[in-house]
């Protein structure tokens, strides 16, 4: 057994056949040195190349570190390629840089590509050459098969970066548009997670169920809640994952509720966290609940328009598809808008 090993790539992103050759690897030495190289430059090509936003080396990191927390003789490291020559004529630079992130003796280095065996045996001669299943017979897959077409290669991706490839959706509106029952719809519909509203049971949970004693703390601790609550959703979500509001949504609640906006809750929204929002208009018939204010329509209507204002404020404007009809009418609505979205993500 080897003391140390190393396995090395740009994991861009982390499939299956990564996770594979670093468990192989792993039960060949006492440790296992994960490193990730990064040139941005060739991130943010390849990355706008494929239609995606960038994948940082600190998203692949996080990513790797959370596969194998648990393993304690795995350590993930970042290797900076950007001021290196592109391969093949950076292998000098690139191996005293390599000796810099792993001062270690390396024993071994694991690697799946035989193209790399002589250039590693000139300059780290007195460490070993694993070459591991170069043929990819166990997962026939690249990460940049899997950038070209997300969907398809989806069961390939590992767990932890998911999310980041996810199709988001965003289903707001003011009080009794359905927005509840659709979001859970849509989820149960498609097979996957969903984020439900926080502000709709925070009184009950933490106020004893009144809603005249709402402190601006609480719109912001509302709004962080809701945030972890989206984040919990995101990490298992199947492809795609439908948000039931926002902070743009509790934020319009503080004004409500306070008469004035909350700088707390603000910092939450971010339009970038979304592909789409279904904004639900006022039109079907007002349900009083036990928890609503605002049935008179002129009120209903009104108070959306505030609500579409609010969104359009904070840069939703290029994601907003207003939905309307009855309720047979909006889940149809969704489910051609998600089955389109999710088409053009497959290329």
């Amino acid at each position: 057994m080897y003391k140390v090993g190393v396995y090395f790539g740009r994991f861009c992103p982390p499939h299956r056949g990564h996770l594979y050759q670093m468990m192989m690897a792993s039960t060949q030495c006492e440790k296992l040195i994960v490193v990730i190289s990064d040139n941005r430059r060739q991130t943010e090509a390849i990355c706008e190349e494929a239609g995606l936003p960038v994948i940082t080396y600190q998203l692949r990191k996080q990513w790797m570190s959370q596969q194998v927390q648990d393993m304690e003789h795995i350590e993930v490291r970042i290797l900076d390629e950007t001021d290196i020559p592109v391969y093949p004529d950076g292998w000098p630079l690139w191996s005293e840089r390599m000796r810099q992130v792993v001062p270690e003796r390396i024993d071994a280095f694991f690697v799946g590509d035989r193209e790399y065996d002589l250039p590693l045996k000139r300059y780290f001669p007195d460490s070993a050459i694993e070459l591991f299943d170069p043929s990819r017979s166990r997962y026939p897959i690249s990460a940049t098969e899997i950038r070209r077409d997300i969907l398809n290669n989806w069961h390939y991706i590992l767990g932890p970066a998911r999310p980041f490839f996810a199709k988001k959706v965003l289903i707001a509106g003011t009080e009794s548009c359905g927005k509840t029952t659709l979001t859970k719809c849509l989820a149960k519909l498609y097979n996957t997670s969903w984020s439900e509203e926080v502000g709709r049971y925070y009184a009950e949970k933490y106020l004893g169920g009144d809603e005249t004693i709402y402190t601006d703390e609480d719109f912001g601790r509302m709004a962080h809640l809701q945030a972890e609550q989206d984040y919990q959703a995101l990490r298992n979500a199947n492809k795609v994952c439908f948000f039931d509001t926002d902070a743009v949504v509790t934020d319009y609640y503080s004004e409500l509720y306070m008469g004035h906006r909350n700088k707390l809750v603000e910092a939450y929204i971010n339009p970038d966290r979304y592909d789409v929002l279904l904004l639900l208009m006022p039109d079907v018939r007002w349900v009083d609940d036990g928890m609503r204010l605002n049935g008179s329509q002129e009120r209903r209507e009104m108070l959306n328009r505030r609500l579409v204002d609010m969104y359009r404020e904070f840069g939703f404007g290029d994601k907003m598809v207003f939905v309307r009809g009855d309720y047979y009418q909006r889940l149809t609505t969704a489910i051609d808008l998600v089955d389109n979205m999710l088409r053009l993500q497959q290329k």
